[in-house]
């Protein structure tokens, strides 16, 4: 990993904003705890004890929204940065737990200084 990395959870990746409809593409497919950072204008996210790395293309992303579930997982009231991009088409959302507001809100102002259109 290169870069400041900051623990996290991957709830997976919808398509259309359909929870029960997974991207499944290869370092989409596992959910777990992990470490998440930016490199190469990409967001990048590791799974605990896997070997791929999901990767988003920050160049991809059109929006970016908190919740306390996604794909069919609840984070127990904690908050979930649902970050929505789009490729080959298809309108994808991934989401990433954090444990309280201010980790939540860091990543969001990471993404923001790398994308500061999506306001």
């Amino acid at each position: 990993m290169s870069g400041s990395s900051r623990a996290g959870h991957y709830f997976g990746t919808e398509i259309g904003g359909k929870w029960w409809k997974r991207y499944r593409a290869p370092g989409f497919s596992a959910r777990g705890n992990g470490a998440w950072w930016f490199e190469d204008d990409e967001l990048r996210f590791h799974r605990t004890l896997t070997k791929e790395t999901t990767r988003i293309p920050l160049r991809l992303v059109t929006g970016i929204s908190f919740g306390t579930w996604h794909a069919g997982q609840w984070n127990a009231g904690r908050p979930v940065v649902k970050v929505t991009w789009t490729l080959d088409g298809q309108e994808l959302s991934s989401g990433f737990g954090f444990g309280d507001r201010p980790s939540a809100d860091a990543f969001v102002a990471e993404i923001r200084t790398r994308r500061p259109d999506l306001g």
